[in-house]
């Protein structure tokens, strides 16, 4: 008797739990999108107090995503080709400041509780914007919010007068643009959605009106990233545009969509033109003038920073010296005078290779070909898709974020990692399709 009354009372249950499940799964993903958007508002989380509220807030919508899926009877934190690569980085890079091998324990600490939060947030959206409704939700959300930021960064530059929200002066100079201190980290951002209004903007089931105003936020967005001065961000985005192009070539019925976008891009042009203040394309043009650059923006500078974190990679090859501490150690190996302080390499991979050594340099590379390898199997598979075009959108902002990652440093922006962390977990989802 008490049997029956068990599997009654476990089939009455079941749907309750099911539909509880269902419906917070929509609201995670919600939750991970608006963090994506309010990060960058933060000033990109580059404080301490704002990166740990991004945090805290990467591992409450990944509690709320894992107790959901504990309703539903189907929680699979491991199967996503990224997460034991990612588990593994995370475990080795915990031993720097856990066992005391860090110069700087207190800095590798909250380094290494920033990128748990990454994984966390990441995790989350593999497990919630994991269907092409959401995924087309979401695309959407972040193209619109980058579109606004743009906006925002544009008026800002014609208006603030060097003013970070119209209100605060930069007290050590720098070149902001946007909510960012950093106009290069500005880049970063849009190098990842500007992708995918683009991708939205191909959409097989919309209209002519509808493309176009999806180019026209991208256009805006990428107008932005011109328009900041931000040289390696500019080259990036090229890249990331010409990625997106080449994906979709390669997809049914993508070329003819390819090259009207590829022909609205040249209207940027003019935008630009009737934008600048005089001084944007003296810039760009001060490439081909490197002997009048500041000490501190010389290419020969940030090519000798190179080489001396080179030298850092040498001194601890196999497992490094600790996440973030490159500040730490390279004063004692910089082989250049200044008077400003470098907190970064200027180039995340070998600051990477540095502060992580042989061991962390395969374990991201296991990361990165696992990841690659399913996105390249999902492309084929959702090729000529409304999902196919956003995948694509997603894999070429992702490509457009690491070549940029070779002259900046992106990567330690908590608002732009983490972006990049969930983008590449979703593209990477095993098995996406169109049904």
């Amino acid at each position: 008797m008490s049997s029956v009354l068990i599997n009654r009372a476990e089939t009455w249950s079941l749907p309750e739990a099911t539909a509880a499940g269902a419906i917070a799964a929509p609201l995670v993903a919600g939750g991970v999108c608006a963090a994506l958007i309010a990060a960058p508002l933060a000033l990109g989380a580059t404080s301490r107090s704002a990166s740990l509220i991004l945090i805290a807030a990467s591992w409450f919508l990944f509690l709320a995503w894992f107790l959901g899926g504990v309703l539903r009877g189907r929680v699979c934190v491991m199967g996503h080709p990224m997460a034991l690569p990612a588990v593994c980085l995370i475990a080795f890079t915990s031993m720097h400041w856990a066992v005391g091998l860090s110069p700087a324990p207190v800095a590798s600490e909250i380094e290494w509780l920033r990128w748990v939060g990454y994984i966390a947030l990441a995790m989350t959206a593999a497990g919630t914007v994991d269907t092409p409704r959401r995924l087309r939700v979401f695309c959407a959300a972040l193209a619109v919010a980058g579109f606004a930021v743009a906006v925002m960064g544009i008026v800002q530059y014609l208006t603030a007068d060097g003013r970070l929200y119209w209100t605060w002066k930069l007290e050590n100079g720098g070149r902001m643009f946007g909510p960012y201190i950093n106009r290069n980290h500005f880049a970063g951002l849009m190098e990842m959605w500007c992708p995918l209004a683009l991708g939205m903007a191909l959409l097989p089931e919309y209209r002519l009106a509808q493309r176009w105003f999806w180019a026209a936020l991208a256009l805006v967005m990428g107008a932005a990233v011109v328009l900041s001065g931000s040289r390696g961000g500019t080259l990036s985005l090229g890249a990331t545009v010409i990625a997106f192009a080449l994906l979709v070539a390669a997809q049914r019925a993508g070329k003819r969509a390819v090259l009207w976008l590829l022909a609205a891009m040249f209207l940027m042009g003019g935008t630009i033109l009737a934008l600048d203040r005089g001084e944007l394309f003296e810039r760009y043009k001060a490439v081909l003038r490197p002997h009048q650059f500041q000490q501190e923006d010389a290419a020969a500078y940030r090519f000798a920073a190179w080489k001396d974190t080179y030298k850092l990679i040498r001194e601890t090859p196999l497992a490094g010296s600790g996440l973030d501490t490159f500040a730490t150690r390279f004063p004692a190996a910089r082989s250049f005078a200044t008077d400003l302080i470098w907190t970064h390499a200027h180039n995340d991979f070998l600051q990477f290779l540095a502060e992580t050594g042989v061991i962390g340099g395969a374990l991201a590379l296991w990361l990165l070909i696992g990841g690659g390898i399913e996105a390249a199997r999902n492309l084929k598979r959702t090729s000529g898709t409304a999902t196919g075009a956003l995948l694509a959108a997603i894999v070429a902002g992702c490509i457009g974020f690491m070549a940029h990652g070779w002259l900046d440093f992106n990567f330690h922006i908590p608002a732009n990692a983490s972006s990049f962390a969930v983008l590449a977990a979703i593209v990477a989802i095993r098995g996406w399709d169109e049904a």
